[in-house]
């Protein structure tokens, strides 16, 4: 027997409850209860694009959290293990987030301890050191890679000096000292530019001891940041020859419009069909019908200072040309006829599917919700993005393509390995 297929239903995109606190940062409540564990997200406003020289802000984040003014690296991680909780670190361009989870048996426990690491870190050349050691032995691995080599240069070429260009390199690791990063997170890691998030099973009890620890965050000045993007030679074709490789890396990309424009979210649902999921244009040619690739993606990214366009993939070095003919083939043609009822029936199909399966859980809630925050988009933006899936046609995606998606001969492409 078939199964029954249900449309999608009406969605509302379930936001949290707002918390006010004495020092004014916000915290937001995803509750869902009978988990027995809970997780704490302490955002803060400050990422790479802050940092005076690279790897600060990673660094600071990692060493921070391994020791405290009162103990030592070695009693916090017996700690953490004793209560059965963990922390995790993410750094991204413009944000850094600190998040903890607990059992709620002992979250009482591991709630000021992790405040403690945040709100007094040691700072101890100790654990810099050993942060250096890994940091720069892994990296000289990853250099070798071809896929990292055409990010590095597809970066530069398309940002320049400005922070979102700059790839960190081995000789970055010794320059960074305890002085520069504990200077970093005291300017950075403050209250006015926090955000606290909280989601799992929570009471009332957790949500004052949370209020109450955010209390020590300390407070601080804000700067308006700026980096002027200048990229006079983006576009065109590099190649980085290397030797002896089998495949070569693809990096294909322009400049666009950014989420805050009303086009934004036609293009992402016309990047979704171009090569946006499996049965994209890309894949059905460039991987099934052509056999160059066993992968290729795009993706719109949006960055306050830029948005743009990012198409990757790897193949076989002799076919890297014909390759690039077939994303210039594609790209040409969802610009010049619209694409048919059928496959835009699948494709909306996929994207509901994938939208329905964001939001299953209440971390994964809290998850999309630091999203809008870390990218300062309307907290309506899933719902305008569902109505724009359910009533995009044709002709609007062909409209969208001509204005502005950009042309393949505008592209930057980076190719690392080569191109016979």
């Amino acid at each position: 027997m078939r199964p029954t297929v249900k449309e999608f239903e009406d969605f509302k995109f379930k936001l949290p409850c707002l918390v006010s606190t004495k020092q004014g940062i916000p915290l937001y409540i995803y509750e869902s209860k009978g988990l027995n564990v809970c997780r704490v997200d302490i955002i803060f406003s400050a990422g790479t694009y802050q940092q005076s020289m690279p790897l600060e802000t990673e660094a600071a984040a990692e060493v921070m959290t391994e020791a405290s003014e009162k103990r030592s690296s070695a009693t916090v991680s017996e700690l953490f293990d004793f209560y059965g909780g963990f922390i995790q670190k993410g750094v991204s361009t413009h944000y850094t987030i600190f998040t903890l989870y607990a059992p709620n048996r002992t979250f009482p426990k591991l709630l000021p301890l992790f405040f403690e690491l945040i709100t007094s870190p040691r700072f101890s050349k100790r654990d810099l050191d050993r942060f250096k050691q890994r940091g720069s032995e892994s990296l000289k691995v990853a250099q070798k890679k071809v896929e990292n080599i055409s990010y590095r240069i597809f970066k530069e070429r398309m940002f320049g000096s400005h922070p979102y260009g700059v790839t960190p390199c081995v000789e970055d690791y010794s320059k960074l000292n305890t002085n520069s990063i504990r200077s970093y997170a005291k300017e950075f890691f403050v209250a006015e530019r926090c955000s606290v998030v909280m989601s799992g099973d929570v009471s009332d009890n957790m949500i004052e001891l949370l209020s109450q620890n955010i209390l020590r965050i300390p407070s601080g000045k804000v700067l308006n940041e700026h980096h002027q993007i200048t990229t006079p030679q983006m576009k065109g074709v590099e190649v980085k020859e290397i030797a002896n490789v089998m495949q070569s890396s693809v990096r294909i990309g322009a400049f666009t419009i950014n989420r805050q424009d009303e086009n934004y979210l036609n293009l992402y649902i016309l990047n979704t069909a171009l090569g946006g999921y499996f049965g994209s244009r890309f894949n059905k040619t460039i991987r099934e019908e052509k056999g160059y690739t066993y992968g290729i993606n795009s993706w719109l990214i949006g960055l306050p200072d830029a948005a743009y366009l990012s198409i990757s993939t790897h193949t076989a070095v002799n076919f890297t040309k014909p390759l690039l003919l077939e994303v210039k083939n594609e790209i040409e043609k969802i610009k010049s006829s619209p694409i048919s009822e059928n496959e835009l029936h699948q494709l909306r199909g996929y994207m509901l599917g994938d939208f329905a399966r964001m939001f299953d859980t209440c971390f994964s809630l809290a998850d999309n919700f630091i999203a809008l925050l870390t990218n300062n988009i309307g907290f309506d933006y899933f719902d305008k993005r569902i109505e724009a899936i359910k009533s995009i046609t044709p002709e609007i995606l062909l409209t969208t393509a001509q204005n502005f998606l950009p042309c393949y001969d505008d592209m930057c492409i980076v190719v690392a390995g080569g191109m016979k």
